[in-house]
């Protein structure tokens, strides 16, 4: 039996107009289980906890990468338990990035069972699977869902980023790594990740170790690079010339100003701030076709 954790906002409230269709499909394919829905932004740690309790081997998280990022958190330390996820969210990069492009699909992958040990960064005292940003990102994360809507939805989408880049003001940022190298500039943007949720297309196989985190700091977007940049795209200094990426086991970033920081897609505070590796894993099922 599974335990799902339903977060009926998630994604505009996606999860209720399809929840008779996936139950069906559950059912259908063996993976049915307890469905609980969070009713606030504390609820979702509470009910994985509960669900641990209840001694469920396998808890889903059915929302976007938010309520993930809660589940995830909740899991870490538990190496009987495996994260399941159900994209249902208003951005699901954790999903896209482990091969789950919907919940469609996601229900599949849940029956096929493939585990996998993911590698966890932590930024201030939590935890996170895919990166860290800060900066323009931020800024933007709440457009994004327009993305993925219908042809004005994007229209409407497109607009906004442009407009937003235009007005928007680089930060003045310091940075020092591994407390032995600082660095200092107007950041456009800047995204951490470990390898395996790194935006930089690495030229050869190896060519960081899966011990580092990659931080790309983007110093400048211009107005045409600006609506690649909504869509977040696999970042090279080809295609991005105002560059520079970093290579290290920890990163402290301060800015003039308090500035938001988003981890897996969500809010977890404000600079200063401290990015490192650490030794965490969770065990998530992923797709046969995941990208990394």
């Amino acid at each position: 039996m599974y335990y799902y954790i339903v977060n009926p906002a998630a994604g505009g409230g996606k999860v209720n107009k399809i929840q008779e269709r996936l139950t069906e499909r559950l059912k259908r394919l063996g993976v049915f289980g307890e469905f609980v829905k969070s009713t606030g932004p504390d609820d979702v740690a509470k009910l994985a906890r509960l669900g641990i309790s209840k001694g469920y081997k396998t808890i889903v998280a059915v929302g976007g990468d938010g309520t993930i990022n809660e589940v995830m958190n909740t899991l870490m330390d538990n190496e009987k338990v495996a994260l399941g996820i159900i994209p249902t969210g208003t951005t699901n990069d954790l999903a896209d990035n482990l091969g789950i492009k919907d919940w469609y699909s996601a229900t599949g992958i849940l029956a096929a069972r493939k585990i996998e040990e993911i590698n966890l960064g932590k930024v201030g005292d939590r935890y996170f699977v895919t990166s860290v940003a800060i900066g323009f990102e931020p800024r933007i994360a709440h457009l994004r869902r327009l993305s993925k809507g219908n042809l004005p939805e994007k229209i409407k989408f497109s607009l906004s980023m442009l407009k937003h880049a235009s007005a928007y003001k680089p930060i003045k940022a310091y940075l020092r790594f591994d407390n032995s190298y600082e660095a200092e500039a107007e950041c456009f943007n800047i995204f951490i990740a470990g390898e395996s949720f790194s935006p930089i297309k690495k030229k050869q196989k190896g060519a960081s170790s899966k011990q580092l985190l990659d931080t790309v700091v983007i110093t400048k977007v211009p107005g045409s690079k600006a609506l690649k940049y909504g869509y977040l795209p696999k970042i090279t200094s080809v295609e991005w010339p105002k560059i520079s990426v970093f290579h290290s086991k920890r990163i402290d970033i301060e800015t003039r100003k308090p500035t938001d920081v988003t981890a897996d897609g969500q809010l977890i505070g404000q600079t200063p701030i401290g990015i490192t590796t650490s030794e965490k894993t969770i065990r998530v099922i992923v797709s046969k076709k995941r990208k990394i």
